[in-house]
């Protein structure tokens, strides 16, 4: 990887580490000097230290955005772990972090660490770009239809078009056309690297463009240098490695041939295949159209047959398009639909004998989505050009699903333009991506928490030995000194066990949210992981209301309990921020703790402000938030949702507002755990 180190020291540890671990590592002293280095050369790695943020951290937010072509990942140092130390790298939003000393494998570990994560951040990147090449290509396939359809009968300049069509698609350096006649194979349309070689003609047998025709069948060659059915004077003529052939049908015979070629080896796949398939499929279609028309008049049978091969090409289209995943549709200038495939009407629940003219985009989304989509479809009909656009279009049944739309103009053969355009689900993705970030975070908190909760068990081990020891020989010196003398102490060494023994707990709860082992499912005692939710929920708890407790005796239940504290932690700081602070006297959390058949309960009830309807119907949807912009992700609620349901249970909310929430679980009892219940019965009494 290659970094960059801000400081003012040109042999810092960690740079110099880093250079022993075979890294490219640059040091620059200012931020003018690394500004000059990004500007030159790719950086994946900033290295910065907390005293220079302290001060003012936007210089590091305008590097990063300097950086090309990537914004790269950032390694804070810092002196001290002490909170000081560590705010400004927090605040600054570093991906990792170091402690000095900087020991060597600290260093190595924080640097497998980022190249990790940008690995994963290239992947992604990788994925989202090979699906909008697979669009593009899809959308180009659809506008070639199109343009095929427009170029008429013209046969030499449909073949031009393919061709030029058909390179571009499959990446190859040239492409041909090349039909048979008396036993010779002529190159008749050629462009790209062959281009030159228009009119160039070899014999049928002998050659991989004659075999393809001789059999009727695609072939493909990954290197003409070692494949016996070439024939590679021909090949080596023509600058040809890589070559696919496709036969060219006409009246249930070959007729010719279209095919692809690179100078390089192994150059095309089966998806360059396919693509030519359907080129060669809409080429032969227009060659049977333009022969047939022509001998219109001679021959009626002609006309026949040109009329067959139309309707293959129409069905072929339909076919295509009605089995493709993606929504296609085409739309006149006033907003109507004019064709729609079945992916289109599976999605809008569309009958077959609907009415497509008399369906506008408000007839089948709400006002503000239909005004969206009205501007996106005017904006490609003024400007004449092909655009690509995200945005969100409802379901018929309310859920949110997110699209991209690509949008072009088709022109029918008596000058009316059309707008085509094709969508592709993805919603899925920014769900995916946005849970991808939560699950990060999640995991470097519950890192920190079992840190914690390891330093300071082995002092609280000491705190809690010597107490006893005090304890005990307070107890034998009491005996020496005149009764009621050591009545005192002995309260506060009790206090100060009691302090200790919380400080116990405090540790074992924060273990329980530090766990990693999410996807095991084991036999839980939900009653203990409410009371850890509520000794990690007590400070946000503690200015707004009295905790309730109502217990009763339930078995252990199917789960996890790492994460069943993620979501009554969760439900514990919604309810705690739905009461306004202040007033704990007045307002109540009360938890309900019951068994029903093979179920247990959990209800998490609270006084505080409720939700309207609207906002009740949407509370589990991802991205769904009442809070302000920049306070909330819309993903807690979403994620408990997701963890409840995944064990097989169940999440649900009542509410009305101004008169509180309350959110239910059931989850499903554990097989061991239904005859033998854990948790103990406990009245309903109060905590403040």
């Amino acid at each position: 990887m290659k970094f960059l180190c801000i400081s003012t020291d040109a042999r810092h540890p960690v740079a110099e580490e880093l250079r022993r671990q075979g890294q490219d590592v640059a040091v620059a002293s200012t931020v003018a000097e690394a500004d000059a280095v990004l500007v030159h050369e790719p950086v994946e790695v900033l290295v910065v230290e907390a005293s220079a943020l302290a001060p003012d951290a936007r210089w590091l937010d305008s590097l990063r955005m300097r950086a090309r072509p990537d914004v790269p990942l950032v390694l804070g140092l810092a002196r001290t772990d002490s909170d000081a130390e560590l705010e400004p790298l927090l605040a600054a939003g570093v991906d990792e972090y170091l402690v000095a000393p900087f020991t060597p494998s600290e260093v190595r570990a924080r640097r497998m660490m980022l190249e990790r994560r940008g690995a994963a951040r290239r992947q992604r990147r990788d994925s989202e770009a090979a699906a909008r090449g697979e669009m593009e290509r899809l959308s180009a396939i659809i506008q070639t239809q199109a343009d095929v359809a427009l170029a008429g009968l013209d046969l030499d300049e449909i073949m031009r078009l393919l061709c030029e069509r058909a390179r571009v698609l499959c990446g190859a350096d040239g492409a041909a056309v090349a039909l048979m006649e008396d036993g010779l194979v002529e190159y008749r349309v050629a462009t790209g690297s062959v281009a030159q070689h228009t009119g160039f003609k070899l014999k049928v047998e002998g050659s991989l463009t004659g075999n393809s025709l001789l059999r009727g069948e695609v072939m493909r060659t990954d290197d003409t240098e070692d494949d016996v059915r070439v024939n590679r004077r021909a090949t080596r003529h023509v600058g040809a490695r890589s070559m696919i052939c496709v036969p060219l049908w006409r009246e249930a015979r070959p007729v010719g041939a279209l095919n692809v070629v690179s100078r390089l080896p192994n150059a095309f796949d089966d998806r360059d295949v396919r693509t030519l398939e359907l080129m060669a499929g809409l080429l032969g279609a227009a060659m049977g159209n333009a022969a047939e028309a022509k001998a219109r008049q001679e021959l009626m049978m002609q006309r026949t047959a040109a009329l067959a091969a139309l309707q293959e090409s129409q069905e072929l289209f339909a076919s295509f398009m009605n089995n493709s995943p993606v929504m296609a549709f085409m739309k006149d200038e006033e907003g109507r639909r004019v064709w729609v495939n079945e992916s289109y009407r599976r999605f809008f629940r569309l009958p077959e004998d609907v009415d497509l003219p008399r369906l506008d985009d408000a007839a089948l989304m709400p006002a503000e989505s239909a005004a969206h989509v009205r501007r996106e479809d005017q904006a490609v009909f003024l400007s004449g050009k092909p655009s690509a656009s995200e945005g969100m279009i409802p379901s018929p049944d309310g859920t949110e699903r997110y699209w991209l739309t690509y949008r072009f103009i088709v022109k029918e053969r008596s000058g009316r333009r059309l707008l085509g355009g094709v969508s592709l689900d993805v919603t899925e993705r920014k769900a995916m991506q946005a849970q991808l970030v939560v699950s990060d975070r999640l995991a470097a908190v519950g890192t920190l928490a079992a840190g914690v909760a390891h330093e300071i068990n082995n002092p609280l081990a000491f705190v809690l030995s010597n107490l006893s020891f005090l304890a005990g020989e307070l107890q034998g010196v009491s005996r020496e000194l005149p009764p009621g003398r050591t009545a005192e102490m002995e309260e506060v060494l009790r206090e100060a066990s009691d302090g200790a023994h919380r400080v116990r707990q405090i540790v074992r709860d924060l273990r329980t949210f530090s766990r990693g082992d999410d996807e095991v499912a084991t036999a839980v005692n939900v009653q203990a992981v409410l009371e850890s939710a509520i000794t990690m929920a007590r400070g946000e708890l503690k200015m707004r209301a009295q905790i309730v407790r109502e217990y009763r005796e339930v078995p252990l239940v199917e789960g996890n309990e790492g994460r069943f504290g993620q979501v009554f932690l969760n439900l514990l700081i919604n309810a705690a921020q739905a009461i306004p602070p202040g007033k704990p006297e007045q307002h109540e959390v009360r938890l309900v703790l019951r068994h029903s058949g093979d179920r247990v309960i959990v209800e998490v009830r609270d006084t505080g402000s409720g939700m309207p309807p609207e906002v009740r119907a949407r509370i589990f949807d991802p991205f769904f938030t009442t809070k302000p912009v920049g306070e909330g992700t819309g993903l807690g609620l979403s994620i408990c949702h997701g963890i409840v349901t995944g064990f097989g249970g169940e999440i649900t909310v009542e509410s009305e507002e101004g008169r509180g929430s309350t959110f239910r679980v059931s989850l499903p009892v554990a097989q061991r755990g239904r005859d033998t219940p854990m948790s103990s019965p406990m009245r309903p009494h109060l905590l403040t």
